[in-house]
């Protein structure tokens, strides 16, 4: 399938100023400028980023659309069609009907409800539309501002991973 059409079958899902929509190669820019900013990611798994690793990551989510193994939306402003986040599945096991959340967003924007709203809309999606019956969520211990962002979204603490991913070369709780 190309990528025209693997563009084509995910939902947009509007949010007042802002719109989830797919992600496209001409979001690269942007998404590797904020993820450049060390604190995006300090509190997450997120590897040393690259303008490289993210063009490749943008290529490779657009190839799982088709696939349906993931679905990860760029969050962006919809005056200027600017991406200042992104929000979605990094895994969707389609077999048991279960998908790992996984959310993003460029300083600028923190502290201003953006991102709730988004995880709102991707979490109505996938028990509205996508045939899921279950999301997760895996938070690095130390990221208190994330892990308040998912409880306010009806998230809830079902059990501690000691090491369960490596950070910037350093097992971390989850």
């Amino acid at each position: 399938m190309n990528s025209e059409r693997s563009l084509e079958m995910v939902p947009l899902l509007p949010q007042g100023e802002f719109v989830l929509q797919p992600i496209r190669r001409g979001d690269s820019a942007a998404w590797f400028a904020y993820l450049s900013d060390s604190r995006t990611t300090e509190h997450t798994s997120w590897p040393e980023v690259s303008s490289a690793s993210i063009d490749e990551l943008v290529d490779r989510l657009i190839g799982e659309y088709a696939a349906g193994t993931s679905l990860r939306w760029a969050l962006a402003r919809r005056s200027d069609d600017l991406l200042v986040g992104c929000c979605g599945y990094t895994c969707i096991d389609r077999e048991n009907a279960v998908a790992e959340l996984a959310y993003d967003l460029a300083p600028a924007w923190w502290g201003r409800g953006i991102m709730q709203k988004a995880v709102e809309a991707a979490v109505n999606w996938a028990f509205v539309d996508g045939g899921l019956r279950r999301v997760e969520a895996l938070v690095m211990v130390t990221n208190s501002r994330s892990i308040s962002l998912i409880e306010r979204c009806g998230f809830s603490r079902e059990q501690l991973l000691p090491g369960h991913r490596i950070a910037r070369g350093t097992p971390r709780d989850f």
